[in-house]
Formats: C-alpha cells, structure tokens, sequence
C-alpha cells in the first residue's frame, strides 16, 4: 500500500498540493505521545540563555519530587516538566510563583491534547495580602470582589477568619504579567465616603518600579525610550513586598495561641508600608453591608 502511495503522490507539483492529501480512518496514538495528565510547561522571563542542566537540578531541588521529574527543553528558556504522581505536580503549582536565580518562572499545567510548544505562558498565581479593610468589610464576598480587581479570583486563604483581629486577609490570584501590578482599591462606603484597600504581593518576582510589570527592573523599562526623565514617576516599590511569613519565634512566644496575642506586628506599620495621601486611579466598588 505504501508503495502505491508514493507513486500516486511522485510527480506532484506546488499546484497539485491543494488536492492531494489523505483521509485515516481512525487517529491512532502517535509514537511520540506522552502522558500529560502531570506535566506543566514553563518558560523563564529573561532574553538571556540559561544554562538547562542549572535549570533542571535548581527547580528539582525546590520542588522535590518524591517520584522522579523528567525536564525537556523545548526551546530557549521554555521547558516541559513531567511528573509521575498528582501530589508532586500540585506541590509544584501551590507554590507558585517561583524565580530561578531572581528570574520569574511561569508554568502552566498542560491539559490533554495540549501541544507543550504552543502553549502561551502569561499568567501566574501569587498570594496577595489585602490591608487596611474597614469593619463591615471583614468578609469573602468583599476579598472576593478584591480578588477580581486584581486579577482572577482564585482562593481564600482558610485562616483568614480564624483569629480575632488581623492586621490583613490573604487572597490567591490569576495575574496577567503583562499587564501592571495593582497597588490598591478604592473601596466605597457611600456615594461620599470611601478609603483605600491596600495590596502586598507574597514572593513577588522582580518587577519595575516605573510600570509595574513583572520581569524587569526599571533601568530596562520602555518608557525610558518613550519618555523624558523628568516627567517619569516611580509609582510601585518596595512597599508592594509582602515581608516573609516566617518569622523566628522569640523566647515565650510557644506560651500565646497564634502569633502572641497582644501588640502590634512587627512587619505592620501604620498605614501598611504605603502612603495612603499619594492620588492613584482606580475603579469604584461600592459594597452592600
């Protein structure tokens, strides 16, 4: 059969390829199929080559796959990681973000029939801290409002209303990083009457101060190009830093339930590390107590 094939199709021409071709009966499984039920693909945000076998024994010895981990590099700084147990894979993806040598690492779960080279990489999931909410705003439906203005809304954090007072509520979100980071919302009490809510990012990657966006710094951003100097404002910093969650417990500190019990938290500071005079644009979202 395959020889007739090749001599019907021998003499075929550019003109002749519009009506050539070849019908299957069935689709069968190819030889070079994988299984994807637990692969991510992931694609480091740097124009600069990164060495794969740093790649593929750095994220193994953060992610620490208790079955094995297979890493192929399907181009430059763009891999496909496959796992061999649902409990490595989701270690792998509740952790995000992650960064391999301070470079942001976007990864994706691939779903079935998915091709891993044309997989588009622009979105990540981070835990957000939402500080500064008013009583009678202490509440799922507002964190998930608060979610979405950020970007998608993912999930709660289970301790949120697990203790008496917090200082902030946690909040897991979809964000595009393209797209710049927010730095709070505008939440209204009344037509009249309104405060800010204010955003820290857990593990944030680098990003720029002048735009926003993660993946670079701002001695690389565009609008240096597009821009006079003295017109460019640094409007994101540092104060947009979730600070680390584990914190070294002092001397009595096993006495308390939670975190003491009484006091300030030391990573708290009055207005949470932002300042709330600075006019910033934001969409209204008006809140029915």
């Amino acid at each position: 059969m395959m020889e007739d094939l090749g001599n019907r199709w021998a003499d075929l021409n550019v003109d002749d390829e519009e009506d050539a071709g070849f019908m299957f009966d069935q689709v069968e499984g190819l030889m070079d199929d994988f299984d994807a039920r637990w692969c991510l693909v992931g694609r480091l945000l740097s124009d600069k080559l990164i060495d794969f076998d740093s790649v593929r024994n750095i994220m193994g010895s953060l992610w620490r796959p208790g079955n094995g981990m297979y890493v192929k590099e399907l181009e430059t700084n763009k891999y496909l990681f496959q796992f061999f147990h649902e409990v490595d894979i989701n270690r792998a993806l509740e952790g995000t973000p992650w960064t391999f040598n301070k470079i942001p690492l976007i990864i994706k779960r691939l779903r079935e029939g998915d091709n891993p080279r044309l997989c588009v990489l622009n979105t990540m999931e981070i835990w957000v801290q939402v500080y500064d909410l008013q009583v009678g705003f202490k509440s799922e439906h507002v964190l998930r409002v608060v979610g979405a203005y950020i970007g998608k809304f993912v999930s709660f954090c289970p301790k949120n209303f697990t203790r008496i007072w917090r200082f902030y509520f946690r909040v897991r979100v979809l964000i595009h990083i393209d797209r710049s980071l927010k730095r709070r919302m505008k939440i209204y009490k009344s037509n009249e009457e309104w405060y800010w809510a204010n955003f820290k990012y857990e593990r944030v990657p680098r990003f720029c101060f002048i735009c926003g966006v993660i993946g670079h710094s701002e001695k690389f951003c565009h609008r240096l190009f597009e821009e006079s100097l003295d017109s460019i404002v640094k409007s994101y910093g540092l104060f947009m830093k979730a600070p680390d969650r584990k914190q070294h417990r002092q001397i009595g500190a096993r006495d308390f339930r939670g975190k003491g019990g009484y006091g300030l938290d030391k990573n708290q500071g009055e207005n949470g590390g932002i300042d709330i005079n600075e006019p910033i644009s934001g969409s209204k979202f008006k809140f029915q107590k």
